[in-house]
C-alpha cells in the first residue's frame, strides 16, 4: 500500500520553539551537541589545579585573616629573612645544598608494649638501611658544602655502633634518657614516646627524620623552578618508600609516614579511587532510567546531556570567570546533578507521554502534544532551576573560596542542564517518536523483544502439547469441548446484553454542557466528544501507569480521609527536630577526612598524641611590622591573588628600648604560658640570638654592645642571619634541632626591593594537637590576645602593635565562619525560594504553604543530623549550606502544577498535580538516592557523610512533599484566590480592580445563564435520555451502569421516606378523629371515603 502524504499542521498558536524542534529535531541536536562538545574541548587547553587539601579553605574576611595572609604574602613574595642573601639565591648552587624539605616515620608495635628490644631495633635499623641504600637518596638527600648526606635522625644512632648492635639495650637507654645535653633531650622528646622513662625504659611508638634538599640536578637554586622541583621531589618520596612502610601490619611492627608530598599524595589517592565509584552510581542511575522510561536510547542520550552539563559548566568557571583551582567540593557536583538532571529528564518524558491521554486538540499530532509538553514541562523545570541554582549561587557570598567555586559551579551545571533538557531531550524524543518503535537499531528493547520471542516459544509448545492431548484423550476432549462451547456462548449472551443495555445519562447533560470545550472525556487514552463534568464523574485509570493510578486512587483519598492526623503528626515531628536541631554545637574533635584505619590518619594521631615533641606542631607568631592586607582590585574567585601587604608606618624596630622590649616579651611569654599554651622548651627569640652574636666578638668579628645603637641595628641585624645561613645549619641538623635558617624565613623580613627591615616575629610552638578543634583553639588565641593587648598597653613608641599570627588561627576562623554561614545561608536560600516561587506562581498562598514544608524539610535534616551524632565542622557545614538547593525541587514541582490546574476544588487540583507529577519526582528521588548509596563505599570521611547527607535529604524531602505538603494543599486556594497579581491591583490599582470584578461578574452570569438553557432542553428528553453506551465507548459500561444504580437508590430512598412522613400524619389525624362523637363520625365517614378516593387519583394522575 502506498503511503498517504500528511498534510502540514497548522502551528498557528503554538510555542514556536517548540514547533522549531518538532520541525527540526535533527538540526536542534546536532546544534547542541557541537556547543557542548565545543566548550568542553575549549576547557580541556586551560591549565589548573586540583587541590585535595583543605589549605585553601581560608577565609578572606576579617582583620585577623587579613593579618595572617599579610604575613604569609610577605614571607612569599615580598621579603627575605637577608637582605643581601636574596639576590645569592637567584645564584647557582651545589646540588641538594638547600633544605627542601623532610619525611617522618613512625614506628607502632602492634600487640606489643615495648619496641626497644633487641629484635625490633633490628628491624627499625634495616629498615633505614634500606631507605638509605636506595639507589636515587643521594639525588634528594639534604647535603653539606662537601657534598655528603646529613644523617637522618634516630634513636638506632644510641644502640647502634659500625652497623652492629650494642650488647647492653639498657644501658644505651639510660644513657638516651639521663643525658641533659640538647641532642639527647630533643632525641628522647621527638623520636620515643610518653611512656619513655628511666626505670623500664620502654616506648611503644618510635620515629627517625629523612631530610632533603634543593636544588635537584638540572636547577640553578631552590628558586629556579621550584614547583616543578616539589614535584619531583614528591613523586620519588612517595615512591621509594619500602613495601612494609604501607602501612600494612607485619609481625607486630607497623610504619607510618608523613612529610612532603606524602600527604597531598595520600589524599589524592584516596579521592582518585572514591571518584572511580562514580562510574558505578552512573551504572545504577542507568540501570533505573531505563526502567523508567522503558527504553535504552532515551536513557543513553538523556544521561548524555546531563553528564555534558559538568564541561559546560567548567568551561564557564575555567574560561568566563578565570578560576585555574578544582577542589574537592567540585566533585560532588555530579552526584548533585545526575538527581536534579534525571527528574528533568522524567517530567519531560512523562509529559510526552501523558500528552497522548489529553483531549483531541492537544492529542491530534505531534505539534500539538509537543507543545503541550514544552509548556508544562519547561515551566516547572524552570522554577525549580531557578530556586536550585539560587540556592547555590548563594554559596558565592562565601569568604572561603573553594565554597564559593562549588556554588557557583553546581549553579552553571544546573543552569546548563535545563538549557540541554528543553532542547536536546525534546529533539530526541521527536526521533524517537518518529523511528524508536519501529527500529530495532534505534531503540534496542532487548527485554521486551525477548519476552515476545520468549512468549511465542511458549504458545508453540502449548499447542503441540494440546495435538498430543487430544491424540491421546480424545473422549476427555470431547467432553471438554462441548463444556468450552457452553461457555462460549454464555459469553456471547452476556456480550449481547452488554451491547443493548442502555445508560440513562440525562442526570450529566446539564453539568457537561456547562463544563469547558477542552475538558472532552478521556478514556483509555481516547476522546469521547463527551464534555467532562465537573461533580461526580471519575476518570478512567486503567491506561494510567502503576504510580500514576496510585496516586490518583489512593494516595490523593487517603491524604483527604487523614489530612488532621497528618497535620499533627508532622507537626510533632517538626517539633521534635527542631529540638533536637537546637542542640547543634560546634564539633568537639577536628575535621576528620579519612577513616581510623588509614595510615595517614594514624601517622597524625601518633605523631600528635603519643610524643612529648614533634615534626608537626602548630606554631605561633609574635610580630611587628605588619598592619593589614589591601584586597581592593584583588579578583575575589582567585585563590592565589591575596592582595597587597600594608605595613606600618610609625614601627621604629631600630631604638634601643625596642630591642630590649623584644627580649622582655620573651622572658614574659614564656614565663606566662611554658607548659600551658607553649610548648615548655620550644621557641625561638631571635633577639636573644642576636643579643649573642653581637656580643661575641668571635662569631661578629668585633665586640657591640647590646642593645647597639640605632644606625647600626640594620646592617648588624642582616650580618647575623648572614652568619646564620651559613655556619649554623650543620650544627642544628646534627643536633636534631629545627633548621634555623628556615625559622628566621619566617621569622625576619627584608623587602627584596629594598633591602629595608618589614616585619619581625618571635615564635614559640602551641600546646595544641595538630588536628585541635576550633572551641580549643579559640581559647588559646583569646589568652594569646589578652597578653599581647596588656604588652601594647606597656610598649615603648612604636612598638605598639604586636599581633598574633598562626596557621592555626586561619584554621579556628575557618571553622567558625563556616558555622556562621551554614546556618544564616539555610535562612537566605529558603528567603530566596519564596521569591522565587512567588513571582512564577502569582500565588501568596501556595508560596507560603510550601516554604513552610521546605522549613520542615530543614529542620528535619539538621535534627537528623544531630541524632546521628553529627557536630557542625567542615563536612557538615558545608552540607547545610545546600539543603535548600537540594530538597526544594520535588515541592516546587507539586507547587507549580498545583498552580496551574484548572480544577475547581483544591482536592482535584492536588489529585491532578500528584497524578501528573509524582512518578516523575519518585523517579528523580530514586536515582538520585541511588546515586549517593555509592558514596557511602567511599573511604573519604568526606564522601561518605555527604552521601549520608544527600540520603537524609532525599529521604525527608520525599515525605515531606508527598504526605504534608499535600495535606497542605487541601487548603491551598482555588480560582484567583491568592493571586498576589490582583492583590497589587487591589491595593495600587483600585480601578483595574475593579473591572476585573465587573468582568469576573458578567462572565459568571453568562456561565449561569448557559447551564440553565442546558437544563431545560435535558428536561425536553425524554426517549433521547438513554443512550447506547457502545457509543461512548465500551469500557465506560460499567462505570456508567454504576452511576446509575446509584441514582436510582437515592431515588427510592426518598420516595420511601416522604410515604413514611404521609403514614404518620395521617395516624395523628386517625387519633384526634377518635375523640369525636359517633353520630359526626358517621356522617363525616362517607364524605371523608369519597375525598380520599378523589385525592388517591390525583395524585396518581400527578
Amino acid at each position: 500500500m502506498s503511503k498517504k502524504k500528511t498534510e502540514k499542521p497548522d502551528t498557528k498558536g503554538l510555542n514556536p520553539i517548540a514547533v522549531f524542534i518538532t520541525s527540526h529535531p535533527w538540526t536542534t541536536i546536532i546544534v547542541s551537541l557541537l556547543i557542548a562538545l565545543a566548550m568542553t574541548i575549549s576547557s580541556l587547553f586551560v591549565d589548573f589545579q586540583f587541590d585535595t587539601t583543605l589549605n585553601n579553605f581560608v577565609v578572606r574576611d576579617g582583620q585577623e585573616a587579613a593579618q595572617i595572609e599579610g604575613m604569609l604574602t610577605a614571607i612569599n613574595d615580598e621579603t627575605y629573612f637577608n637582605s643581601e642573601t636574596w639576590d645569592l639565591l637567584n645564584q647557582k648552587y651545589p646540588l641538594n645544598t638547600q633544605p627542601a624539605g623532610m619525611v617522618a616515620f613512625y614506628y607502632k608495635c602492634v600487640g606489643c608494649d615495648n619496641l626497644l628490644t633487641s629484635e625490633q631495633l633490628d628491624r627499625i635499623y634495616n629498615f633505614e638501611k634500606e631507605v638509605l641504600e636506595n639507589k636515587d637518596y643521594t639525588k634528594y638527600c639534604l647535603k653539606d658544602a662537601e657534598g655528603n648526606c646529613y644523617p637522618h635522625q634516630s634513636v638506632t644512632h644510641f644502640f647502634y655502633q659500625d652497623g652492629k648492635q650494642t650488647p647492653n639495650i639498657k644501658a644505651a637507654a639510660d644513657i638516651l634518657y639521663n643525658h641533659v645535653d640538647d641532642q639527647n633531650v630533643l632525641t628522647r622528646l621527638k623520636r620515643c614516646d610518653l611512656q619513655f622513662d628511666n626505670v623500664d625504659y620502654k616506648s611503644k611508638y618510635l620515629s627517625s627524620l629523612f631530610l632533603f634538599g634543593y636544588p635537584l640536578e638540572g636547577y640553578e637554586n631552590m628558586n629556579n623552578g621550584k614547583d616543578e622541583q616539589d614535584e619531583k621531589l614528591s613523586d620519588w618520596i612517595t615512591g621509594f618508600i619500602p613495601d612494609e612502610a604501607d602501612a600494612a601490619e607485619k609481625n607486630d611492627f607497623l610504619v607510618l609516614y608523613l612529610g612532603n608530598g606524602i600527604t597531598a599524595k595520600a589524599i589524592s589517592d584516596v579521592i582518585t579511587n572514591d571518584v572511580t565509584l562514580i562510574i558505578f552510581s552512573i551504572v545504577l542511575v542507568l540501570c533505573y532510567t531505563r526502567f523508567h522510561t522503558k527504553s535504552t536510547v532515551l536513557t543513553l542520550l538523556g544521561l548524555l546531556h546531563v553528564i555534558l552539563s559538568l564541561p559546560m559548566a567548567y568551561f564557564f568557571y575555567t574560561i568566563i570567570l578565570s578560576v585555574e583551582w578544582t577542589t574537592v567540593l567540585n566533585f560532588l557536583t555530579l552526584f548533585i546533578i545526575l538527581g536534579i538532571g534525571c527528574d528533568d529528564v522524567f517530567i519531560v518524558l512523562d509529559h510526552w507521554r501523558q500528552s497522548k491521554l489529553q483531549t483531541k486538540e492537544i492529542s491530534k499530532n505531534i505539534y500539538t502534544r509537543m507543545n503541550w509538553t514544552y509548556k508544562k514541562s519547561s515551566i516547572t523545570m524552570l522554577i525549580t532551576t531557578l530556586t536550585s541554582s539560587g540556592a547555590f549561587f548563594g554559596n558565592a557570598a562565601s569568604t572561603i573560596p573553594p565554597i564559593r567555586y562549588f556554588g557557583i559551579f553546581t549553579a552553571m551545571a544546573i543552569i546548563f542542564n535545563y538549557l540541554m533538557v528543553v532542547t536536546w531531550f525534546p529533539a530526541i524524543i521527536i526521533i524517537w517518536n518518529r523511528h524508536g518503535e519501529k527500529s530495532f537499531f534505534f531503540d534496542l528493547h532487548l527485554s521486551e523483544r525477548l519476552g515476545k520471542l520468549f512468549g511465542k516459544l511458549r504458545k508453540n509448545k502449548n499447542v503441540q502439547g494440546t495435538k498430543k492431548k487430544k491424540n491421546t484423550k480424545k473422549d476427555q476432549g470431547n467432553e471438554d469441548n462441548s463444556q468450552d462451547i457452553k461457555l462460549k456462548n454464555q459469553k456471547k449472551k452476556k456480550n449481547k446484553k452488554k451491547k443493548k443495555k442502555k445508560i440513562d445519562v440525562s442526570d450529566y447533560s446539564s453539568e457537561t454542557s456547562s463544563s469547558s470545550s477542552n475538558n472532552d472525556v478521556e478514556l483509555n487514552g481516547k476522546t469521547t466528544g463527551q464534555k467532562k463534568k465537573n461533580k461526580g464523574q471519575e476518570i478512567n485509570t486503567d491506561d494510567f501507569r502503576f504510580l500514576e493510578r496510585y496516586f490518583y486512587n489512593k494516595h490523593a483519598p487517603f491524604i483527604r480521609k487523614f489530612k488532621w492526623y497528618i497535620i499533627l503528626i508532622f507537626l510533632a515531628i517538626a517539633i521534635g527536630f527542631a529540638v533536637q536541631a537546637s542542640r547543634l554545637k560546634p564539633s568537639e574533635e577536628a575535621t576528620k577526612m579519612l577513616p581510623e584505619e588509614h595510615f595517614l590518619r594514624q601517622g597524625f594521631t601518633i605523631s600528635s598524641n603519643k610524643f612529648a615533641s614533634n615534626d608537626l606542631v602548630p606554631n605561633n607568631y609574635i610580630q611587628w611590622g605588619i598592619e593589614s592586607l589591601d584586597r581592593d582590585g584583588v579578583d575575589p574567585l582567585a585563590i592565589e591573588e591575596l592582595g597587597k601587604v600594608i605595613y606600618y608606618k610609625d614601627w621604629k624596630p631600630h631604638l634601643k628600648a625596642s630591642q630590649e622590649w623584644v627580649i622582655e616579651v620573651c622572658e614574659r611569654a614564656r614565663s606566662k604560658f611554658a607548659g600551658s599554651i607553649f610548648r615548655e622548651g620550644q621557641g625561638n627569640c631571635f633577639m636573644e640570638n642576636f643579643r649573642d652574636w653581637v656580643t661575641n666578638e668571635t662569631l661578629a668579628g668585633a665586640s657591640y654592645d647590646f642593645p647597639v645603637e640605632e644606625d647600626k641595628f640594620e646592617p648588624l641585624l642582616n650580618g647575623f642571619t648572614n652568619w646564620a645561613r651559613k655556619s649554623i645549619l650543620a650544627t642544628e641538623v646534627a643536633n636534631d634541632q629545627m633548621l634555623l635558617p628556615l625559622t628566621f624565613e619566617n621569622t625576619i623580613g627584608y623587602d627584596r626591593t629594598t633591602k629595608k627591615l618589614k616585619f619581625y616575629t618571635i615564635q614559640f610552638n602551641l600546646e595544641l594537637d595538630f588536628m585541635e578543634t576550633a572551641t580549643k583553639t579559640r581559647e588559646y588565641y583569646d589568652q594569646i590576645n589578652e597578653f599581647l593587648k596588656e604588652i601594647n598597653e606597656e610598649a615603648p613608641e612604636g612598638m605598639d602593635m604586636a599581633s598574633t599570627v598562626s596557621w592555626k588561627w586561619m584554621e579556628m576562623l575557618r571553622e567558625e565562619i563556616l558555622i556562621t554561614v551554614a546556618l544564616s545561608t539555610i535562612f537566605i536560600s529558603i528567603a530566596v525560594a519564596y521569591l522565587i516561587i512567588i513571582i512564577s506562581t502569582d500565588n501568596y498562598i501556595t508560596s507560603f504553604l510550601a516554604v513552610v514544608s521546605i522549613c520542615g524539610v530543614s529542620v528535619t535534616i539538621v535534627g537528623l543530623m544531630v541524632s546521628f551524632g553529627w557536630q557542625l565542622e567542615i563536612i557538615s557545614s558545608i552540607s547545610l549550606t545546600i539543603i535548600v538547593g537540594i530538597s526544594v525541587d520535588y515541592i516546587v514541582h507539586f507547587c507549580h502544577a498545583y498552580n496551574v490546574s484548572r480544577e475547581d476544588t483544591s482536592y482535584k487540583k492536588l489529585r491532578e498535580a500528584m497524578t501528573s507529577l509524582g512518578i516523575s519526582v519518585v523517579s528523580a528521588s530514586a536515582t538520585t538516592f541511588l546515586s549517593s548509596f555509592i558514596m557511602l563505599f567511599t573511604t573519604s570521611i568526606f564522601f561518605k557523610k555527604f552521601g549520608m547527607f544527600i540520603w537524609m535529604t532525599i529521604i525527608s524531602s520525599f515525605f515531606w512533599s508527598f504526605i504534608f505538603f499535600f495535606t497542605m494543599l487541601l487548603f491551598g486556594p482555588t480560582g484567583d484566590k491568592g493571586k498576589l497579581s490582583l492583590l497589587f491591583k487591589k491595593i495600587f490599582m483600585k480601578k483595574s480592580y475593579q473591572q476585573y470584578l465587573e468582568n469576573k461578574k458578567a462572565k459568571n452570569n453568562d456561565i449561569n445563564h448557559e447551564s440553565s438553557d442546558s437544563l431545560e432542553h435535558s428536561h425536553q428528553l425524554d426517549s433521547e435520555n438513554f443512550v447506547d453506551i457502545e457509543a461512548i465507548h465500551p469500557s465506560k459500561s460499567v462505570t456508567l451502569e454504576k452511576l446509575n444504580k446509584k441514582k436510582k437508590l437515592k431515588q427510592s430512598k426518598k420516595s420511601k421516606k416522604s410515604k413514611k412522613s404521609k403514614k404518620s400524619k395521617k395516624s395523628q389525624i386517625g387519633k384526634k378523629d377518635k375523640s369525636t362523637d359517633r353520630e359526626s363520625n358517621r356522617s363525616g365517614s362517607s364524605s371523608s371515603s369519597n375525598e380520599g378516593k378523589e385525592s388517591s387519583t390525583s395524585s396518581d394522575s400527578n
